[in-house]
């Protein structure tokens, strides 16, 4: 996050001086745009840059120098978090249609936002900006199955588990046996709640969430639903332990296929949906929750 701040704090003293060539003159492969001084506001001087950024890029040159390349790309995208969304996604969209018919420079545009944007080591984490520069890769024909395959992954677990993306009928299995899918699990809001035994947050979370007062009266107003989701089989022996831990009060099924539909790198892993299992919130943690949870019951408590 520092970095981040860091670079944008760079722009800001070089927009705010006027040094349009405070860039590619020491090194760099262009000038980067300067918004001009009648632009006031943080958002809109961000939106000037970010919407122009790529003219003076001679890409030819670029994609000689990779590491100078990878650092400009960098840049603009540090910008992206106090620019426009619609800013945003349409100067991805003009980056992208540039190459459409160069597969290897949407391969490498693809492997460069998911290095800053995606893997676990990235500067600033936005699954809503890498999603373009993945889908892109993913449906590019002229990769081979090999090269595609791993963004083809990302994008059906962001097409599942993004904000505003609605959760497939993902297969799910029953203390029972019996078998059904997410689609079937009702409720007013839905939390799923993604966790293994074994792992200590998701044991330290599902204490705190199963002995707080305001999820409980929650649950048993009707109005909120928790999903506990062992994302393994049946057949595996923390199957059980996973049942024998869940809370009466919940909902707890085996979801062998999740690892496919939500990104399991770290766990517990939370989503909170609505009624139509839209994703209204996720990267959540317990902390966040009970508070909110605490908000919602005093204002469903004041309203009856």
């Amino acid at each position: 996050m520092k970095k981040i701040v860091f670079a944008i704090l760079t722009f800001l003293a070089a927009i705010t001086c006027g040094q349009g060539t405070a860039y590619g003159a020491s090194g760099e492969l262009f000038v980067y745009p300067v918004a001009p001084d009648s632009m006031t506001h943080l958002q809109t001087r961000c939106d000037y840059i970010i919407s122009r950024f790529w003219d003076r890029c001679n890409f030819d040159h670029a994609l000689r120098e990779p590491e100078k390349f990878n650092r400009a790309f960098g840049d603009w995208i540090s910008i992206m978090p106090h620019a426009s969304a619609d800013t945003v996604h349409a100067s991805i969209d003009r980056l992208l249609a540039r190459f459409v018919k160069k597969a290897p420079v949407v391969l490498e545009l693809a492997s460069m936002a998911e290095n800053w944007l995606y893997c676990d080591t990235a500067s600033m984490r936005s699954d809503e900006i890498y999603l373009p520069f993945a889908r892109a890769a993913a449906t590019n024909k002229k990769l081979s199955k090999a090269e595609r395959a791993r963004f083809e992954a990302h994008v059906k677990i962001l097409e599942s588990s993004s904000l505003g993306s609605n959760v497939p009928a993902i297969p799910v299995i029953y203390p029972d046996g019996s078998k059904g899918t997410l689609a079937d699990i009702n409720g007013g809001s839905i939390l799923i709640f993604i966790n293994d035994p074994d792992c200590m947050d998701c044991s330290l979370a599902r204490v705190r969430l199963s002995a707080d007062y305001n999820t409980n009266e929650l649950i048993k107003r009707g109005e909120l639903t928790i999903v506990s989701i062992y994302p393994g089989d049946t057949d595996d022996d923390n199957w059980a332990k996973a049942v024998s831990a869940a809370p009466a009060n919940w909902v707890t099924v085996a979801m062998p296929a999740a690892d496919e539909y939500f990104d399991l790198r770290t766990t517990p892993v939370f989503l909170f949906l609505n009624s139509a299992h839209k994703v209204l919130a996720n990267n959540l943690d317990t902390d966040y929750l009970l508070g909110a949870f605490r908000v919602a019951n005093q204002n469903s408590s004041k309203a009856q």
